[in-house]
């Protein structure tokens, strides 16, 4: 229940009770009681007295509180504050008499008259001793830091994307923001347009101002490029776009100005993003001017690849030995290949000769995933690290430790599952590797592309300037996997679904008695685990989407119960024992998106979560758990990078156009074992009918013309 009256209350900090980013917890002496304080997170000063405008508000848990709206610091204004004040150890020296004849001259107004007027310390009977102490002590009342962050927070940001700022534009915020405060969207990674958007209204800037215009279409081509997987949008695209949110009549003039701030460039009618045409750019004039210094005799490559089937006792056929060879001999190389192919065999092989013939030289493997990593160091027994990892990612800044000036000491880097690398992710290894003589890149162009914009596999692919070495013989076909046999098919466009009975099921709702629920009853029945079976599905929302199948499998396979804590955190309940999906990469903890792990405790008092990725323990606190979500389904682009025992590929109405055929392909490749469709067979063949339309780049022009 709230009163809905906002009030003034004026407060002396006492202590913090929790505080996150973005929220906090705190208690204030009133004078004639102690409250709790809620709302906006901030570095609050111990004794110092605070204007907190509010509203209060019963919260049926933790009872009466003071939910804030704004903090204003206040300095103290009568006998008994002042002299406190000017006799407490910040003016050394000055004990209770002086402090008292000071306010005897000056009286409540003191400490402002000497801040606005510091030569009146003169008037005062004081020991040069003494002065110097007043005038240092009334110096750090001046912390125009605090008072920037002050006025950020105040006016809606929170802590962490009030220190953003600050950092970007130190003590000139102020001036910034009555000018164009918009800068803050433009030039900060992840300050959300829409908290700038409410910022500048509460400042009384105008959204009739061009430069919140300008703000917008930086807005839209993020939004678009993002959405598309394109690099750029043609000048008539963009307008399209835009009219749907109403058009912009002096479109040019924004451009202009946008172009004016290097925030775009615009190139034969193509608009990008300045950052998107740098990575364009730097990549397309990296692989053109890689130069090998390694140079191993052909004959000895032959004779190496022998030794090592004597070795692992197996046999290399004709296109894992040109990869191999492509590899050692080329500065820049290209593997393809779907599930099954032997791509992992080949990097273990490709690592080992590396290592024998050039053994004072470094070579690591790389991923854009955490799961692909550890399966490679798993296998291959070489150094294998996520990308974000390696380049050691400051997820604040958006900024990467090792750069061009900075770069990695690696002589070869092979790039695994690199249909999900971006352009963006791309040219910052690039960047980092000017050390680098040699790279191989290894992926499957039937997958989905990136999700961030940019097509590289199939742009390099394309160009024909690098040794290509596709590998077609399937190893789990010829062992009679049949979700290899309809993989092949699918990228053949021959596609006979009454060809599959034993590794590969179909379930019509429609005219099957069985449930998901029954069905994965019998998996687990035959000896299967929760962490063997992942369902995929393309849409959050509905019946069929991943949003409420979370929640059916948490309440069948993780049920409430006594000593069973729970949270809710947005749309989930949250519950320990909870299969849960990282969404955003953590480095620092050796987490990465699209790991899974399991929730082993909920901490309210702490404020915690701790959860194991298959040994990795890693503490979230409340303001972190944007970033997970429960596991049980998922999007087949999270999924993407890892395989899985048993999948359920879950397809309807409602989803059908959202499938296509590299999406379908990309999910029932990530099944090893087992794989059961739920939906219409037709709707299976429709999505199968959709092609993807080629992803706007200018890439493979960059490439072919250089």
């Amino acid at each position: 229940m709230e009163d809905n009256i906002v009030e003034l209350i004026e407060g002396e900090f006492v202590h913090t009770i929790y505080k996150s980013d973005s929220y906090m917890v705190s208690r204030f002496d009133a004078g004639d009681e102690i409250i709790t304080v809620t709302g906006l997170s901030f570095d609050y000063e111990k004794t110092q007295k605070y204007l907190l405008s509010g509203t209060f508000v019963d919260h049926p848990k933790y009872g009466r509180q003071f939910s804030v709206a704004t903090i204003e610091r206040l300095l103290p204004s009568n006998e008994k504050e002042v002299v406190s004040f000017l006799s407490s150890k910040a003016f050394p020296g000055i004990g209770k008499k002086a402090a008292q004849k000071i306010y005897d001259h000056f009286g409540d107004d003191t400490l402002k008259i000497l801040k606005e007027d510091p030569e009146r310390i003169h008037e005062l009977d004081l020991s040069l001793k003494q002065q110097i102490s007043l005038s240092e002590g009334l110096q750090s009342l001046d912390d125009p830091e605090n008072d920037t962050l002050f006025y950020l927070v105040s006016n809606g940001f929170n802590n962490n994307d009030a220190h953003k700022i600050f950092d970007r534009f130190k003590y000139d915020c102020k001036e910034i923001a009555a000018d164009n405060p918009f800068r803050f969207y433009n030039e900060i990674y992840a300050i959300s347009f829409e908290t700038v958007k409410k910022f500048a209204s509460k400042i009384d800037f105008p959204d009739s101002e061009i430069k919140y215009k300008e703000a917008f279409l930086l807005y839209m081509l993020n939004e678009y490029t993002f959405n598309t997987g394109n690099i750029y949008v043609s000048h008539d695209e963009l307008n399209d776009h835009l009219n749907y949110y109403g058009g912009m009549n002096d479109l040019d003039d924004i451009i202009q100005m946008a172009l004016s701030h290097e925030y775009i460039f615009v190139e034969d009618d193509h608009i990008y993003l300045m950052q998107d045409y740098s990575d364009e750019l730097f990549i397309a004039h990296y692989l053109n001017t890689l130069q090998n210094d390694f140079h191993i005799d052909q004959n000895k490559i032959q004779e190496a690849i022998s030794d090592l089937e004597t070795e692992y006792g197996i046999t290399y056929d004709e296109q894992q030995k040109n990869a191999i060879a492509n590899f050692l001999i080329n500065e820049f190389s290209i593997i393809t290949g779907g599930p099954g192919t032997g791509k992992t065999t080949i990097i273990k092989s490709m690592a080992k000769i590396f290592q024998t013939y050039l053994p004072y030289n470094n070579l690591i493997v790389v991923a854009p995933t955490g799961r692909a990593a550890k399966r490679i160091n798993e296998i291959c027994n070489v150094e294998s690290k996520t990308i974000h990892s390696l380049l050691r990612w400051d997820k604040e800044n958006n900024v990467f430790v090792f750069n061009e000036e900075n770069p990695i000491m690696y002589d070869a880097i092979i790039i695994d599952e690199f249909s999900m690398v971006d352009n963006s992710l791309f040219a910052s290894l690039l960047r980092a590797s000017a050390q680098v003589k040699k790279i191989c890149i290894i992926g499957d162009n039937d997958q989905l592309p990136s999700i961030r914009p940019g097509d590289l596999l199939d742009d390099i692919v394309r160009s024909g300037l690098f040794p290509v070495t596709a590998l077609t013989s399937n190893y789990r076909q010829s062992e009679g996997n049949e979700i290899i046999t309809l993989a092949n098919d699918i990228i053949h466009n021959d596609v006979d679904l009454n060809r599959f009975h034993q590794d590969i099921h179909f379930y019509d709702p429609k005219t099957r008695n069985l449930s998901l629920i029954d069905l994965i009853d019998e998996d687990l029945n035959n000896g299967y685990t929760l962490d063997d079976i992942q369902i995929l599905t393309p849409m959050y929302k509905g019946e069929w989407g991943i949003d409420n199948l979370n929640l059916i499998m948490q309440d069948r396979y993780n049920p409430s119960g006594i000593g069973k804590n729970e949270k809710s955190v947005g749309k989930y309940l949250f519950r320990e024992g909870d299969k849960i999906l990282q969404l955003k990469n953590r480095p620092n903890d050796d987490v990465y998106n699209g790991d899974i792990g399991t929730l082993l405790e909920i901490n309210e008092e702490e404020k915690y979560f701790l959860i194991d990725f298959s040994g990795t323990f890693v503490f979230y606190g409340f303001d972190d758990l944007q970033d997970i979500s429960l596991a049980y389904a998922m999007s087949v682009h999270k999924a993407q990078g890892s395989e899985y025992q048993i999948v359920y590929f879950v397809i309807n109405r409602y989803n059908l156009h959202m499938l296509s055929k590299k999406l379908i392909y990309t999910a029932i490749s990530r099944a090893r074992m087992k794989l059961d469709i739920i939906g219409e067979q037709t709707l299976l063949l429709q999505g199968l009918s959709r092609i993807l339309n080629k992803r706007k780049t200018t890439l493979l022009r960059r490439l072919e013309n250089a």
